[in-house]
């Protein structure tokens, strides 16, 4: 998986999932301009440095 430099500017309440245990949708800007989807997210479970705020 390539790394990406994103702008996030939308991420959705955490709701629970029997699948993923926890899911986070969100989405942002690249350095393009377009637009991107993190789906799903498990945003609970990143370490301190890789968590983003809203």
């Amino acid at each position: 998986m390539a790394k990406e430099r994103v702008l996030i500017t939308v991420k959705t309440y955490p709701t629970l999932s029997q699948k993923y245990i926890e899911l986070v949708c969100t989405a942002g800007f690249r350095e393009d301009g377009s637009w991107i989807r993190i789906y799903p997210s498990p945003f609970r479970f990143l370490e301190g440095d890789q968590k983003y705020k809203k």
